[in-house]
């Protein structure tokens, strides 16, 4: 079976597997707006059918919060929905957007990982606060990544070598350069997802300026952002 891939309808991402279950997500795009205002992001969580999405202060870390609104704005870089009705966000201008649920549709995360996050397995402790929290095993859930810089663009320092396994490495001439795709997939499967259970990868951010916001090309404090609720 093929892996689904992103489909845009409205300026939005929507990743067909999601809907199909009935969670309601969305990861926006450069047609949407910069979702740093809050009036621009409650209107795109409406048009939706979603409330108001709760938003972390995002620190390039693993901590992982349920989403209750006694945790909006408190510092993470995750959030974890086993209740339905509230919609839970993370912003992204180049860092991995990754989405998780379980096969029933009753449980979802939302979850940011820039190279710092990736480097300390955002991946994996996802997985692992399904398990530990909902008591739902790695083997129930499915995975999809939102747009955020590829290889073909992300470039790093020698530095990498040491922090990253040579595999989601590659050179071009005399730079380096990062998959952060193929790491957070690697991470999944140790971590005990079925790879077919991990949608397609995603688009560029920095390679499409006509449909995402990146801040290593632009250098501008524009933000995406990726939404979901539960039904």
């Amino acid at each position: 079976m093929a892996i689904a891939e992103w489909i845009e309808k409205d300026g939005l991402l929507i990743e067909p597997r999601m809907t199909a279950q009935g969670i309601r997500h969305a990861f926006t795009t450069r047609k949407t707006g910069s979702m740093k205002s809050p009036e621009l992001r409650k209107a795109t969580a409406e048009k939706l059918g979603m409330t108001a999405p709760l938003t972390l202060k995002q620190v390039h870390g693993v901590e992982i919060l349920d989403a209750d609104p006694v945790n909006a704005g408190k510092e993470g870089d995750g959030w974890l929905i086993s209740k339905p009705g509230i919609t839970a966000a993370v912003y992204t201008a180049d860092c991995v957007p990754l989405f998780l649920w379980s096969d029933d549709g009753k449980a979802a995360g939302v979850f940011h990982a820039g190279w710092r996050g990736t480097e300390k397995k955002m991946a994996q402790a996802a997985v692992a606060a399904f398990r530990d929290r909902l008591g739902i095993p790695a083997s129930r859930l499915n995975a999809a990544t939102g747009a955020h810089i590829n290889s073909c663009c992300f470039k790093v320092g020698e530095e990498f070598t040491k922090i990253f396994p040579a595999s989601v490495l590659s050179r071009r001439g005399d730079a380096l350069y990062m998959d952060l795709d193929a790491e957070t997939r690697r991470q999944l499967v140790e971590a005990g997802v079925a790879a077919d259970k991990i949608g397609a990868p995603a688009p560029c951010t920095a390679c499409h300026a006509d449909d995402y916001f990146s801040y290593r090309r632009d250098k501008q404090d524009a933000r995406l952002l990726a939404l979901l609720t539960i039904a």
